[in-house]
């Protein structure tokens, strides 16, 4: 080897070795992706993330607001190696905590993550829970609005799987239109029975497994007056035409068509079953329907919503939605005459959204939780409930933005809510069923 080519080789290790000091190796890891709470109980939220490649260790923020979660370092936790998951103890019961996460190599650390906000649950007695409960889902299935995209067989197949896959024992849908029957004949294939709805077109619709429940039935004392056939010993062929006086009966009887009957009605009083349920409209245009089902679990008979509220994006059309949301309180309260009340439906608004989440906050002030914050188990909660036909599966801050929503009362629990959706690596793969995603959970009854 020359002179020169031995300069070369070493010029050549040299820069190889400057390079390597400065390979993205050695670089601060990624920005971690929004993390998501996966469990709750009065004193602890378990939390988990996306793994971010290079990373050897996560340290995990806490705070009580999204804005002091970003810059907090007084309360800080760590997960060691490629463990995506931590249970943050010691925590008050119900109160919101928010998390951020950043991933660590080294020395080097990468920037926090977006916040992801929770509540942990209420203190005191819950529903055990071993002890009854049911399943139920809420569903905008966009079959006539006008951002939904054409009815096609593909769609309706993909609609019928969703809810198939739910595995939900009551299940509330939106913007069904004229599609309730033909869903219904189709889930009627899965076990699935729809509540007798009065008109052919409904906007909300609502369906429950018949091994699971039955239809309420109240009953309603009325007085029926009708002619009756002869129904004593004599023999009628002695009697002469056309009318008759029966001394055992003290009535007169009057020969028609076949048979001698009653010449005037006769009026008994009767006790007519009534299958309970209805529709439930607003003034600005918020609708439901509602219907009373009685759980074969412990025999008992709940009012089930299926509600959709008006829409807009603005803070006077969030508080157009708080009215609807206590107008839709107040209207099933005189409908289902104390019954307890179950909510499900596309409410159009969210935690952390501009318009501050008024149907929320009109439903928490009259006893009713959103079982996204009362939940003890979740899975996904960090896929938006809104998909708005896109591929990216899109988690919005703070809270994950989910606008459908299930409302129970504050006596009741809640456990394994999750959104039923088919994704793949946060994107959603095949048929997209609607612009919205369905929502499930687990009812703990008292």
């Amino acid at each position: 080897m020359t002179p020169t080519s031995r300069l070369l080789v070493a010029a050549l290790g040299s820069a190889l070795l400057v390079v390597g000091l400065t390979t993205p190796a050695q670089a601060a890891p990624a920005r971690v992706p929004v993390p998501y709470v996966t469990a709750s109980s009065p004193h602890t939220l378990t939390l988990q993330w996306p793994e971010v490649p290079g990373a050897r260790r996560y340290t995990v923020y806490v705070a009580s607001s999204p804005s002091k979660a970003t810059r907090t370092t007084t309360r800080s936790h760590w997960s060691y190696g490629r463990r995506t998951t931590l249970t943050v103890k010691d925590l008050r019961s119900n109160r919101r905590y928010c998390f951020t996460v950043k991933a660590v190599r080294g020395d080097e650390s990468g920037r926090r993550s977006a916040p992801m906000c929770s509540f942990t649950l209420r203190g005191g007695k819950r529903p055990p829970a071993n002890g009854a409960e049911v399943s139920v889902a809420t569903f905008n299935v966009c079959a006539a609005a006008v951002n939904c995209k054409r009815w096609t067989a593909r769609r309706e197949d993909a609609i019928v799987q969703r809810i198939v896959d739910a595995n939900a024992d009551v299940v509330a849908l939106q913007e069904v239109t004229r599609k309730a029957d033909k869903l219904g004949r189709r889930l009627a294939e899965h076990g699935y029975v729809r509540y007798a709805a009065p008109v052919n077109k409904v906007d909300e619709a609502l369906y429950y497994r018949s091994s699971a429940a039955e239809m309420a039935v109240a009953v309603d004392p009325a007085r029926r007056c009708e002619v009756e056939p002869y129904r004593g010993p004599d023999n009628t062929l002695t009697w002469r035409f056309p009318r008759h006086f029966d001394e055992a009966t003290q009535q007169w009887y009057a020969y028609q068509t076949s048979s001698w009957l009653t010449e005037q009605p006769v009026c008994r009083d009767h006790q007519l079953p009534l299958e309970q349920e209805g529709r439930i409209g607003s003034p600005t245009g918020a609708t439901a329907v509602w219907a009373a089902l009685r759980l074969k679990t412990n025999g008992k008979t709940y009012a089930f919503v299926s509600a959709h509220l008006s829409h807009g994006p603005t803070k006077a059309d969030g508080r157009l939605r708080g009215r609807e949301a206590k107008q839709l309180v107040a209207s099933t309260r005189r409908a289902v005459n104390g019954l307890p009340v179950i909510y499900m439906g596309d409410f159009n608004s969210y935690r952390g959204g501009p318009d501050d989440d008024a149907p929320r906050r009109a439903m928490s002030n009259r006893g009713w939780v959103d079982t996204f914050d009362a939940s003890s188990t979740y899975t996904r909660p960090y896929v938006s409930s809104f998909n708005g036909w896109r591929r990216k599966v899109e988690t919005l801050a703070d809270w994950g933005g989910h606008i459908d929503r299930i409302f129970i009362p504050r006596q009741m629990g809640s456990t394994a809510w999750r959104v039923v959706a088919r994704t793949e690596k946060r994107r959603y793969v095949g048929t997209q069923a609607s612009d919205h995603n369905l929502i499930r959970t687990t009812i703990l009854l008292p």
